[in-house]
């Protein structure tokens, strides 16, 4: 009887629960959810004004997904991984580690990198998103200027292929065992032989 009476204040309390009332997001928010192993999981909204907003949970994260379109969001890895998720999609973080600051902005408030039919700017405006693809589909992506600088690759990734979706560009990246890729435009190139890789420079066509 006893263990009844127990159950019974256990249903009462949980159907107080689950009438608590419902607070939606804020419309200019973004519900971020980050994946670790063994499916465990966390979430985190994010303001949609480009602001950087610290991530405190420890989970080392394999996978950051987004059900949001028209959002583009960029996160940053504990040991420097850059991870880039643009609409509803889940994105690898490559190599997985916990994550400590992100950032979202919505399509239209802030410039984005030109579509590939359009030449980028000239005169050293703008910057160009390229992917770096591993083994596993593991890949992290990060920008470059388009004014010919050289700019640092942090992530220790492997790399085997890295990829362009922007024509009129012309970029060269430098591997940590001498390996020089160069890409010019919208295209996918090997990395020979796959290696971590260590600065890249990129320039208008």
């Amino acid at each position: 009887m006893r263990f009844l009476a127990d159950s019974a204040v256990l249903l009462i309390l949980a159907s107080f629960v689950s009438c608590a009332p419902f607070r939606p997001r804020a419309q200019n928010e973004v519900q971020i959810t980050f994946i670790g192993a063994a499916d465990a999981q966390f979430s985190q909204s994010f303001p949609t004004d480009g602001s950087s907003v610290a991530i405190s949970n420890p989970l080392s994260i394999s996978h950051i997904a987004s059900s949001t379109a028209g959002v583009t969001c960029t996160f940053i890895g504990i040991d420097r991984s850059n991870t880039v998720v643009s609409g509803a999609a889940t994105v690898d973080v490559g190599p997985p580690q916990t994550q400590t600051q992100g950032s979202c902005v919505a399509s239209g408030s802030s410039p984005q990198p030109p579509p590939t039919q359009n030449p980028p700017p000239s005169g050293g405006q703008g910057q160009v998103a390229i992917t770096f693809q591993g083994a596993a589909n593991v890949q992290f992506s990060q920008s470059f200027p388009l004014d010919g600088s050289s700019v640092a690759i942090t992530n220790p990734l492997s790399i085997s292929h890295i990829v362009s979706t922007t024509s009129n560009v012309r970029c060269t990246f430098n591997g940590i065992d001498r390996s020089v890729t160069a890409i010019t435009g919208a295209q996918t190139v090997d990395v020979g032989p796959p290696q971590t890789q260590v600065n890249g420079a990129c320039s208008a066509a």
